[in-house]
């Protein structure tokens, strides 16, 4: 619900200043209703009219706030060309100002990961967060939209090394679908794909990979709050490099233990 709330924030609970902006309020109100109980033709047109009464006086940001609603109609209609066409002008104009297109632009990073384009995906991201600047409100958006497009890209590298018998590239997509998941907070999901990423790293008898699978398993259970299974991934993942003759890795991984709860 990005776009309607942006648009009812931008309007405004108490009674605007101005009849252009009373006029608007309305129109989104009608249109975040309609949109509630599912009548996109209705909330088309309400923010439709909207949209003309604010480019009728040239009020850039109820316009913008009109398009990123609109985008949102199209979109749950299906019709993610015509939500694009509603987001490309507010993104592309700096009348709009930053505010409104970084919205824009993460609407359309969403568009695109929807329709599973990754790379135009992030590219959509990227510029999002340019414009956005720091604190960023959307911060946590991109974060999950970047996590999405990161695992369906893991999932589809799996496919392939599947296909094609690459047990050590599997071992990776897996790994990276691990990753993906525990930044979605899937987190029984993500401790799977570690586990299965170690067991063939362990069949391949890979001991840099085996390292690698237990730091990522443990990071995952620290950020799940699972200090004891952390405590003890950090512990094997230690073992490891020793017998391996990584002496510095794990003098580094021993101080990430020491600086774990007790």
């Amino acid at each position: 619900m990005l776009a309607v709330g942006l648009a009812l924030a931008g309007c405004g609970s108490a009674p605007p200043p101005d009849p252009v902006q009373r006029s608007v309020t309305g129109f989104a109100q009608a249109g975040a209703k309609a949109l509630a109980r599912g009548d996109l033709a209705g909330a088309r047109a309400q923010y439709g009219r909207g949209l003309a009464a604010a480019q009728a006086v040239e009020h850039f940001e109820l316009a913008g706030a009109m398009l990123l609603n609109l985008a949102l109609v199209e979109a749950r209609a299906g019709d993610l060309a015509a939500a694009h066409a509603r987001v490309d002008p507010v993104i592309a104009s700096e009348r709009y100002g930053r505010t409104l297109r970084a919205s824009a632009a993460v609407r359309k990073a969403l568009l695109h990961a929807d329709a599973a384009e990754p790379d135009a995906a992030l590219r959509s991201a990227d510029r999002a967060e340019t414009l956005c600047g720091a604190p960023c409100p959307h911060e946590a958006t991109l974060a999950a939209l970047r996590a999405r497009v990161a695992l369906a890209l893991a999932q589809r590298a799996a496919r392939a090394a599947e296909g094609g018998g690459q047990d050590a590239e599997l071992a990776n997509a897996w790994r990276l679908q691990g990753r993906a998941l525990s930044a979605l907070g899937q987190g029984d999901a993500a401790a799977a794909r570690f586990a299965d990423a170690l067991a063939l790293d362990r069949r391949l008898a890979l001991p840099e990979r085996v390292a690698l699978d237990l730091v990522e398993a443990a990071e995952h259970e620290h950020r799940r709050g699972r200090t004891a299974a952390a405590r003890d991934f950090y512990e094997r993942a230690i073992v490891v490099q020793r017998a391996a003759g990584q002496p510095r890795d794990a003098e580094r991984l021993q101080q990430r233990l020491d600086a774990l709860p007790k």
